[in-house]
């Protein structure tokens, strides 16, 4: 494949910085080019090593047919890696490639590609590819068919020589909106900030329930931990299939997972029932023959006469309750054996499920006995009180600090 002379690449040359206590002149700076960028993000931001800032990006101009970014080395050099840093939303993917493929070329004409290095269907703000072996080329680019959003942009793209290149990356978390909307930014990135607190640093992506997989996963950077939101539906009323992702992480006990309320309802269901029988609500529910006991309602007011979907007759638990203690799990470390907690919920899970422990319950004003189960002797938490809302935020933080330290323990 060769390149059109017609397109306009718009070149700029990067200034590499002295060689400290060197006398030599500074080696000749990589050329960044693209098909098009939007004036305020040209293709040497790509290029610039600020990796994170989403307003710091290389964008090409919105609805073009496809787009290139394309890179010329000094000389002939291996590739062997290549981290992509992806979109202009601080967590989110968004203008970003979908479709692409990375091509190679000695000379600027003749252009060779990688199948290892095409994608058809993006999930990801950060991703590392690992070439089978290096590829020696002058130019490296992206060619991309397709984005997410009316125009690609790139944040940072890091060249390495050798296939098993040691790519340094700092932590960074899922946030996973377990509702049934999947715009995002949506509901659960709440606990982006709050693991900021405890990590300043860390970066994060959230993405949608179905999107939430082992393939997602096992991409490099790889995460620390994820984190599931609330939802808003009852159990008759969801798509199963949106949770198989989660059904098969869970077996694999692929990562530290903190689920928060209908998150770690979803936990608990999927743990007991699995995705392919059918679940059902108390509102629903055959007393002669339940689908899905393990999860039930707090109550209903008197004379309810309750529809699937419909909450107003349920009894809820909104604000901050004292929850207890059951052993000393290492979630709660320098917590008080009691101690309160954002609640807002009407549904519960009624006992733990097979393979999981009850390591707090309800304090003495409170309705919901099962509230926090860990999966015996992993780092996977469902409860069902909510830290990631505003109430009681030194609770919160704590929580979250010890969750982000048995992370880092068990990777």
């Amino acid at each position: 494949m060769t390149s059109s002379p017609a397109l306009h690449l718009l070149r700029v040359f990067a200034l590499l910085a002295p060689l400290v206590g060197s006398s030599q002149s500074p080696s000749p700076a990589p050329v960044a080019s693209a098909s098009s960028s939007l004036p305020n993000a040209p293709a040497h931001l790509a290029l610039d090593g600020n990796r994170f800032s989403s307003s710091n990006a290389w964008s090409g101009l919105p609805n073009a047919p496809t787009w290139f970014w394309q890179v010329e080395f000094p000389a002939p050099r291996p590739i062997g890696a290549i981290l992509q840093i992806h979109g202009n939303h601080d967590f989110v993917l968004r203008n970003a490639p979908k479709s692409y493929r990375w091509e190679f070329s000695r000379d600027g004409q003749s252009w060779s590609h990688s199948a290892p290095l095409t994608q058809t269907n993006e999930t990801r703000c950060f991703r590392l590819h690992r070439l089978p072996s290096p590829i020696v080329a002058r130019f490296a680019r992206i060619h991309i068919a397709a984005a997410l959003g009316d125009r690609p942009a790139l944040r940072e793209i890091e060249f390495y020589d050798s296939t098993n290149s040691a790519v340094a990356f700092p932590e960074w978390i899922v946030a996973v909106n377990v509702t049934h909307d999947s715009k995002l930014p949506g509901h659960g990135q709440e606990f982006i900030p709050l693991a900021r607190t405890a990590s300043p640093n860390l970066q994060a992506q959230q993405i949608w329930l179905a999107d939430f997989n082992p393939d997602f996963l096992r991409t490099e950077p790889r995460p620390l931990c994820a984190f599931l939101s609330g939802s808003f539906k009852d159990w008759c009323e969801v798509d199963r299939n949106h949770w198989r992702g989660i059904q098969q992480v869970l077996q694999t006990r692929a990562l530290p997972l903190w689920a928060s309320c209908g998150g770690a309802q979803g936990l608990a269901l999927v743990s007991e029932y699995g995705v392919d029988r059918p679940w059902d609500c108390p509102h629903c529910r055959d007393p002669r023959a339940p689908k899905t006991p393990l999860y039930t309602h707090i109550g209903h007011l008197p004379g309810a006469k309750p529809s699937c979907g419909n909450y107003d007759q349920c009894v809820f638990e909104r604000g901050p309750f004292t929850i207890q203690q059951i052993g000393k799990d290492p979630a709660f470390a320098r917590l008080p054996e009691s101690f309160t907690v954002m609640e807002s919920h009407c549904g519960q899970i009624a006992w733990a499920p097979r393979g999981w422990e009850l390591i707090a319950t309800a304090g003495p004003s409170g309705l919901t006995k099962t509230q926090c189960l860990r999966l015996t002797g992993f780092p996977i938490y469902a409860a069902q009180f909510h830290i990631e809302m505003s109430g009681t935020p030194d609770v919160s933080r704590q929580i979250m600090d010890n969750f982000l330290g048995l992370a880092r323990v068990w990777r």
